[in-house]
């Protein structure tokens, strides 16, 4: 395989004059001596790597995406995941960008970080990373083109690509106080998560705006997963007086609980209204239907993308929220409480 040193002792011209060609300056060079090197190559059937071409130019066009909690094996499977790559894959193939997942876990600034300085990405996707974790603050100080989605953005000011998550757990709560119920249940996600903070403010918020003292055993802390939903699901319909109305964290949650319910013999929605977040594919397959808020990843993560190309490529990207609105679906898994 032939080398750069073989297209130098094969044109005759040095080294920096051979990299001036491929990566088109900064010093310019004669059109005759461009086009002497560029038949050399050909000849030799040199290419050069695209790596160091890049790092020559300061910019390798690839850019890095860390998830947070969902854990790398998944990425494809798990459908907010997927759905966010599916919109970060688009408008970097439709930008001229590569987009490298980057699976090693986080273990704090002191352990982790060194990975970033290598120049081997552009800038770094951080997709829902963990409100307790150094992560973010800690990219940040390298001054790499960052930008997140789902974080606090009092912790770091940094582009942030947000979904109205207060909006979208008042919307749910609305429906089904709006049905009649005052037993309401909350099933949590990761606690550790935005997402899961915020819906669980928001419930206890308007609770008591509708002046419905909370029970504490009608919210559980668990996990974004159907298994978290099962066993939770059981828990709460076990009490002597179960809520009539479960709001859960996710779809995925909310699966979960319809499954429970099943296997307990409750009805829904006769007996118990369920509602869940994302309106994940299965959702309007479930029996019945299930009342969620759709939530736009495919276009957060676009916008996610959009926004770290344009950092990468010098443009002035200020450090703020930029907020998609959830959508309330309404079906067959919520309905009022038997009198």
């Amino acid at each position: 395989m032939a080398t750069i040193y073989d297209v130098a002792k094969e044109s005759g011209f040095s080294l920096s004059t051979i990299s001036n060609v491929l990566n088109d300056g900064p010093r310019p060079v004669r059109p005759e001596t461009r086009a002497r090197i560029l038949e050399t190559m050909r000849r030799l059937d040199y290419h050069p790597s695209a790596v160091a071409r890049g790092l020559a130019r300061r910019r390798t066009n690839n850019l890095g995406i860390l998830f947070g909690v969902v854990e790398s094996a998944a990425i494809v499977i798990n459908a907010y995941s997927a759905a966010i790559l599916q919109g970060v894959l688009t408008t970097a193939a439709e930008r001229g960008y590569n987009i490298t997942h980057l699976t090693t876990p986080w273990r704090g600034k002191e352990y982790s970080l060194s990975q970033f300085r290598d120049g081997r990405t552009d800038g770094v996707l951080v997709v829902a990373p963990p409100t307790d974790s150094d992560l973010i603050p800690a990219l940040a100080s390298l001054k790499l083109p960052l930008v997140a989605v789902s974080w606090p953005p009092e912790r770091t000011r940094v582009p942030l690509v947000e979904v109205d998550d207060v909006h979208g757990a008042q919307m749910i709560m609305d429906h089904l106080l709006g049905l009649g119920h005052r037993r309401i249940g909350h099933l949590m996600g990761h606690g550790n998560l935005l997402s899961a903070v915020v819906r669980r403010e928001t419930y206890d918020r308007r609770l008591a705006e509708a002046d419905i003292f909370p029970n504490p055993e009608y919210v559980l802390p668990g996990m974004y997963s159907t298994k978290s939903g099962y066993e939770n699901g059981r828990r709460l319909l076990s009490l002597p007086e179960p809520p009539t109305a479960i709001f859960a964290g996710n779809d995925e949650i909310a699966f979960g609980v319809i499954e429970a319910a099943r296997d307990m013999g409750v009805a829904i929605p006769g007996q118990l209204s369920i509602a869940g977040v994302d309106d994940r594919p299965l959702a309007a397959y479930m029996t019945p239907p299930l009342t969620t808020v759709r939530q736009p990843f495919v276009q957060m993560g676009a916008e996610a993308a959009r926004l770290l190309i344009q950092r990468v490529e010098g443009d002035d990207i200020p450090a703020t929220t930029y907020l998609f609105q959830p959508e309330l679906i309404v079906r067959g898994s919520t309905a009022p409480p038997v009198k």
